[in-house]
């Protein structure tokens, strides 16, 4: 390292630290600190006086309300435990004075804290006489109004009850001697009574006593009062302000002449760095211009478009990728050419539009895909990355970012987007679209427990024979016609296809989604099913039936397994909805008893009597024929 660059460097070292010694000598004052502490010196004056116009406002109104007293000595509380941190910069000679004083402070406002109790509590006892001395009396003078002889002492009673309200709202002595005086009347006068007659006087001392009571405790509320106003806390809160001004001028003086020392030193070190400044700018100026040419060479080998675009269409700058994109031979082509995007390059109308408005509300957007026409006219799909780049007021100057060609992209995404569409019909072919979906979210094994629905069974007559008469593709045929009717049936009255074995059909009403008309819309089906088969014969000349069975109850629903899926039920409601089938009869709906009881006051039904059914018993069952009109 040259001589000259090492001289430098201990320069600056020595510069940096005589200006970072100077810096922390100016700041040792905290002036925040300083002017929190002396904000919460004032703050304890002010509330100190606050409080003792509290004290006075809640005398005139007997301390009915004592809220506002307890907030001021709170705050205060709060105001001593913040000046116990006295700042740092105060000096050692002064930091115990201030600490002494605090203390005492906070000692006299204790005591001024112990008074207000005092007061609060001597303010209760003399509220609680004040009420209860009236009924008292009240009560003692309903007492011996029928007694003979006793309409004086009623009379000083009320007297005294009188004088005694006088000397709440004005005490004098004069008054204090009068009560007593009525007092000692009162007493002489029920001892006569009471001496000359069985009169009960029970009350009497209790009045007495709250009377006597009302005249001392406002005597001692007064003096209490008095007491609080001329604790000297005001005195010593000036005191303590004092002291701390006086320590803070006193170290205000010693900071100065490192103030003058480190503006000096900063402006030698601004004036130097500002040499510098000029130097290396003129030197990030020359690399700048290096930067802005890779720059450029990077910006239009770009894989991507890029562009800057004023919110009314016009281009600012595009590189040669975005050209080639759009199908120009060069950037400035572009630029000249393109003057409306909404007409010239998108295929949307307002698409523009409708960019600049997201832009404006967002403020950038992602993945904005559009088709656009290039040059000649073809069409292609692109996405836009942009941003909203304003001035300092806000106003929305361009908008910069990039495009990307996601034609083959695109088709790809359409085909995936069809092949799933597909997947996903024929899934829902195949089961419910809520079991579907259970699927799909991974569930090993869905079974599910339904307190009422409604089964169907269906069996083609005579289909078996059909069969042997024609070729089987002939057959399927058929078949399938008729199985499409009851599939549209089923559709239309909101039921679940469960499956079909050989021409037996099976339905159910109320599952996967419960519905507390499954047993009406199940026996709706059935009847049009009847309807179905007949349409059938008249259209081909053929003499088929159908044997249907239904049954109301409780089941187990669901997907077992792991390979080719199906919705099914379990339960004995579905083992019997099958023996009503299989041991109905040709053209008739036999239902059970509990499905029956479901319908028979909104249709037909003829009552078959009691058959021996497979596994059950003897069960009671019906024949449905038809609706109520």
């Amino acid at each position: 390292m040259k001589f000259s660059a090492m001289r430098n460097i201990g320069i600056a070292a020595g510069g940096t630290f005589l200006w970072f010694i100077l810096f922390i000598k100016a700041q040792t004052i905290n002036f925040s600190q300083h002017h929190q502490y002396l904000s919460n010196l004032h703050q304890l004056q002010e509330t100190d006086a606050t409080l003792n116009t509290d004290i006075l406002q809640a005398q005139q109104e007997s301390f009915n309300d004592t809220e506002t007293i307890l907030n001021d000595l709170n705050q205060i509380d709060d105001l001593h435990h913040n000046l116990e941190d006295i700042p740092d910069f105060v000096n050692r000679e002064y930091y115990p004075e201030i600490k002494s004083a605090l203390q005492q402070n906070r000692s006299l406002f204790q005591d001024k804290q112990d008074l207000i109790a005092e007061v609060i509590e001597q303010e209760t006892i003399l509220n609680q006489s004040l009420k209860s001395l009236p009924n008292t009396i009240q009560t003692l003078s309903s007492q011996v109004a029928t007694e003979p002889g006793t309409d004086e002492l009623i009379n000083q009673l009320n007297t005294l009850l009188n004088d005694v309200l006088i000397y709440t709202l004005s005490p004098s002595d004069e008054l204090i001697l009068k009560i007593q005086r009525q007092m000692a009347a009162i007493r002489q006068r029920a001892d006569v009574l009471t001496a000359s007659s069985d009169l009960s006087l029970s009350e009497l001392d209790a009045a007495l006593i709250y009377a006597e009571i009302i005249v001392t405790h406002e005597s001692q509320v007064d003096s209490l009062v008095m007491q609080i106003l001329e604790l000297p806390t005001e005195q010593q809160s000036e005191q303590i302000l004092d002291i701390y001004q006086h320590s803070y001028q006193v170290f205000l003086r010693k900071t100065k002449i490192y103030r003058i020392l480190f503006y000096v030193v900063s402006g030698l070190i601004a004036a130097t760095l500002f040499i510098v400044l000029i130097v290396k700018t003129k030197q990030l100026t020359q690399n700048l211009q290096k930067c802005e040419e890779k720059y450029r060479i990077s910006f239009d080998d770009s894989v991507e478009g890029i562009f800057k675009i004023t919110p009314s269409g016009r281009f600012l700058t595009a590189n040669t990728t975005l050209a080639t994109i759009y199908g120009y031979a060069s950037a400035e082509e572009l630029c000249n050419n393109l003057i409306n995007l909404n007409r010239q390059l998108y295929i949307q109308p307002n698409r523009h539009d409708e960019l600049i408005r997201i832009l404006e509300k967002y403020g950038s957007v992602s993945d904005f895909a559009s088709q656009v026409y290039r040059k000649n006219g073809t069409k292609i799909w692109i996405e836009e990355k942009a941003r909203a780049v304003r001035d300092k007021h806000g106003n929305f100057i361009y908008y910069e970012g990039t495009v990307e060609d996601v034609t083959v992209r695109k088709a790809w995404q359409e085909a995936l987007h069809y092949e799933q569409e597909q997947a996903e019909r024929l899934l829902l072919n195949i089961l419910p679209k809520v079991i579907a979906q259970r699927l799909k979210q991974l569930e090993s094994t869905i079974a599910d427990n339904f307190e009422e629905v409604t089964v169907l069974f269906a069996d083609i007559v005579g289909f078996t024979e059909l069969s042997a008469r024609f070729p089987p593709a002939q057959v399927v045929e058929l078949l399938n016609r008729i199985f499409s009717a009851f599939d549209e049936l089923s559709d239309y009255y909101g039921l679940e296809k469960i499956k079909t074995i050989g021409d037996a059909y099976m339905v159910v009403g109320g599952l996967p989604t419960p519905r507390p008309d499954h047993a009406e819309a199940t026996a709706n089906m059935a009847l049009d099913m009847q309807q179905v088969i007949t349409k059938f014969n008249n259209q081909n000349n053929q003499t088929l039936s159908i044997r249907i069975g239904i049954n109301t109850g409780p089941v187990v629903a669901g997907v077992i397994g792991i390979k080719k899926f199906s919705y099914d039920l379990w339960g004995d409601t579905v083992n019997i909805a099958s023996r009503m089938e299989s041991q109905g009869l040709p053209d008739k709906i036999q239902v059970t008893e509990f499905t029956y009881k479901k319908l028979q006051d909104n249709y037909l039904f003829e009552e078959r009597g009691t058959i021996q059914v497979k596994g059950k018993g003897k069960m009671t069952t019906y024949f449905l024929s038809g609706k109520i009109k």
